[in-house]
């Protein structure tokens, strides 16, 4: 699911969201394909994340691990 590419705030490619959360390319990609993680693209059509839509799925996820750690 796509964002509007009318602002464009800091943006990361798919290998360093995959380092971020350390994972694999595909991973990262399969979130895109699912919604989970919202992308927009650039003129040679590569997908970008928006860093402040990595950072919410990270908090999300470090916030899912302690539910279950509790």
């Amino acid at each position: 699911m796509p964002r509007d590419e009318d602002d464009l705030p800091d943006l990361l490619t798919t290998m360093h969201v995959a380092r971020i959360f350390r994972v694999a390319r595909s991973t990262v990609s399969g979130w895109a394909d699912r919604g989970l993680l919202p992308y927009t693209r650039t003129p040679s059509e590569r997908i970008r994340f928006y860093r402040d839509d990595v950072n919410r799925l990270l908090a999300e996820q470090h916030h899912d691990a302690r539910a279950t750690d509790e």
